[in-house]
């Protein structure tokens, strides 16, 4: 059975698609939850097995720190994994938007730069060394981009290591539908806190996740391994799995 699969603690089901999934809801924390980010995305492949060889379906790593994560659900669901480069703009402390490789075009929270008074001047700089920092990571990472369907049946499984404020992963969603993705957003996670994931589910977005505790904290402490990807890696993963439906 699923459950005898999954690290021993409170269990509740998730029903997607008229089907019903197991996911763990461990509400503190007496260790670290994952030996590895590959660990939990071979619990959360099990987890989607109902999208098994879907067609018009992918796997999207918002960012590279959760791409062993996500290779592992591609991989074992044969489908096929890009990465999702985007920066979040910060100003003392504010988040007023995000970018992506994708596109030219900024996401900004134009309330949010009215109430700050942000000046444009201030603003073009930040999206400028955001920009940098975006097309050095591209340079190096070499994602294949593969082109978002325009299909509404299309499905992105668009995953993260772990969401406490879910700020990236908003940022992450808003891009896509800016970009025009119409289909399905499916937001897979190793751990999620509790009120992030009623947010998400109020904006009728899917969540699948291993553990969705009350607190995340960091969620570097959901994980023993925490060793930087080195651009080899990241290219590997990105290379072994390069094809698209």
């Amino acid at each position: 059975m699923l459950s005898e699969q999954i690290p021993s603690e409170v269990l509740r089901t998730h029903t997607l698609n008229n089907h019903k999934y197991i996911v763990s809801m461990r509400t503190r924390m007496r260790r670290a939850g994952f030996v590895s980010r590959a660990e939990a995305g071979k619990i959360l492949a099990r987890l989607l097995k109902y999208y098994d060889n879907m067609p018009n379906t992918s796997v999207l790593s918002i960012n590279s720190a959760p791409l062993p994560l996500a290779n592992e659900i591609a991989t074992k669901l044969n489908l096929p994994l890009d990465l999702f480069l985007i920066r979040t703009l910060k100003i003392d402390g504010w988040t007023v938007g995000a970018i992506t490789d994708r596109t030219e075009e900024p996401l900004l929270k134009d309330q949010i730069i009215r109430g700050c008074n942000i000046s444009q001047e201030t603003l073009d700089q930040i999206i400028r060394q955001e920009r940098f920092q975006l097309d050095m990571q591209r340079t190096l990472f070499q994602p294949p981009n593969i082109p978002f369907s325009t299909s509404e049946d299309a499905t992105i499984l668009l995953t993260i290591d772990g969401i406490q404020t879910g700020q990236s992963a908003r940022a992450a969603i808003n891009l896509l539908r800016t970009l025009g993705f119409k289909g399905k957003i499916v937001l897979v996670a190793g751990v999620i806190g509790s009120d992030a994931q009623k947010m998400f589910k109020r904006d009728a977005v899917d969540v699948i996740a291993v553990k969705g505790p009350q607190s995340v904290g960091t969620v570097a402490s959901w994980y023993e391994n925490n060793e930087e990807l080195t651009n080899e890696q990241i290219k590997n993963f990105l290379g072994h799995n390069r094809y698209s439906r």
